[in-house]
């Protein structure tokens, strides 16, 4: 079983501000200080993130960032190419970096306090590849999320650190 983790900083930062840039020219669009410090936030803060902790993040960079500028910007890098929405919450979306760098994962997403661990299980990788081949199908791409519930919910400790400030 792997994590996968953030691009690297430095190199892969700088591609992906490159990737971006040259997305919004095509465009037509500049490239703005809002723009450049909301995917400086995304980088930042981890891989599964939300607007809301977007803009939290960016403002720290930047108070004059707004929500409706990071709604945009982020369906920019969504079009772009450099980010995946999920929809684990029906409440709000969940952003995460598609690189050619990292591996492919599943996400497994907890239920009650919507921790999201991702994990990669060749055995499972293998298993779905036979069935798709068993049903005639050449298996391109998927997704697998699974929601299931802590274990321990009294104990549990990604809902311990959601309570505090």
């Amino acid at each position: 079983m792997t994590t996968a983790a953030l691009p690297a900083k430095s190199e892969d930062h700088a591609k992906i501000h490159e990737a971006f840039d040259a997305y919004l020219a095509r465009l037509g669009l500049r490239q703005t200080k809002q723009r450049r410090i909301i995917v400086e936030a995304v980088m930042l803060i981890g891989p599964h993130v939300d607007a809301e902790a977007i803009t939290q993040r960016a403002r720290q960079l930047d108070p004059s960032v707004g929500i409706a500028t990071v709604y945009r910007t982020l369906q920019l890098m969504t079009a772009a190419g450099l980010l995946l929405e999920h929809s684990f919450n029906k409440e709000r979306s969940t952003f995460e970096f598609i690189s050619p760098s990292r591996e492919h994962h599943d996400h497994l997403i907890c239920n009650q306090c919507g921790h999201i661990v991702e994990f990669c299980n060749e055995s499972l990788e293998d298993l779905q590849e036979q069935i798709a081949r068993s049903l005639g199908f050449q298996l391109k791409t998927h997704r697998m999320e699974l929601f299931a519930d802590c274990v321990n919910p009294e104990t549990c400790s990604h809902r311990a650190a959601q309570k505090r400030p």
